[in-house]
């Protein structure tokens, strides 16, 4: 770890309140009770909203310009593995729209539809991008019938899901062909664990997946592995002891339950 990754671990877990502040995430535990009760997770504000944008707006324009950061470098190549004949996409969790451009620069001919549980989310990717398709809606119960679209994206949006296991059988229920998980944030060190930290300033609970039960959850839906990629470096042994590598997974159909 470089001395300025070090420096900003340390003040993130030394100076939870003040740093989240300043870094996109800080305070990490395994006590999500020390943050108070469940009334504590509410969905995204729109000041978290608005700082979350500030701080995509430039990483979109770097990826428009040819140098994306790695984890839209992962979406970049999980969106290569789709099927050439696919017309439809759904990202969940899509937060203010950003990832509709990456993925209408590299698939124009898609019609995107972008979903998020947050209304200030929504709203602020319907200011941005007012001729795309946004709902505000839950994971949980897609408003969508079975087999809408050709492709499903999770938007980062799984880690941030205690029923996890209810949201992929949902992406199973409304995908005719791929699933993409993005983000992901998997150990084989340690069981599927939940965690809390400061996420832009606002406390969010966050999982981070054992490899194979998130692959056998998969398989028992009827989505098999066809390719994964590499993301941005989120070792979580520096904060709770865990180690852990950012992956995003392609799934398509072949596998019973």
């Amino acid at each position: 770890m470089s001395l300025t990754s070090s420096l900003i671990a340390f003040a993130s877990q030394a100076f939870p309140r003040l740093s989240s502040r300043v870094l996109a995430s800080s305070g990490y535990t395994l006590d999500p009770a020390s943050f108070g009760g469940p009334e504590a997770f509410s969905v995204w504000t729109e000041a978290t909203a608005e700082r979350q944008d500030r701080a995509w707006r430039p990483i979109v324009a770097a990826a428009k310009a040819g140098h994306p950061r790695d984890d839209v470098a992962s979406l970049c190549e999980a969106l290569d593995r789709v099927d050439a004949h696919a017309r439809t996409l759904l990202e969940v969790g899509c937060g203010g729209g950003y990832n509709s451009e990456i993925i209408k620069s590299q698939l124009p001919s898609l019609q995107y539809h972008g979903l998020d549980i947050s209304e200030a989310m929504v709203a602020i990717s319907q200011a941005h991008y007012p001729g795309r398709a946004f709902t505000v809606g839950s994971a949980y119960e897609l408003p969508f019938a079975q087999d809408s679209f050709d492709v499903v994206v999770d938007g980062v949006a799984l880690i941030h899901m205690p029923e996890w296991r209810r949201a992929l059988a949902e992406y199973a229920r409304v995908a005719k062909g791929s699933v993409i998980l993005h983000g992901l944030t998997l150990t084989d060190s340690a069981p599927t664990t939940t965690f809390a930290k400061y996420a832009y300033g606002q406390p969010a609970i966050e999982l981070v997946f054992n490899r194979a039960e998130l692959l056998t959850a998969c398989n028992n839906l009827g989505m098999a592995l066809v390719s994964q990629h590499g993301g941005l470096d989120y070792d979580l042994k520096r904060y709770l002891g865990i180690a852990s590598v950012s992956e995003t997974w392609v799934m398509a159909p072949g596998m019973g339950s």
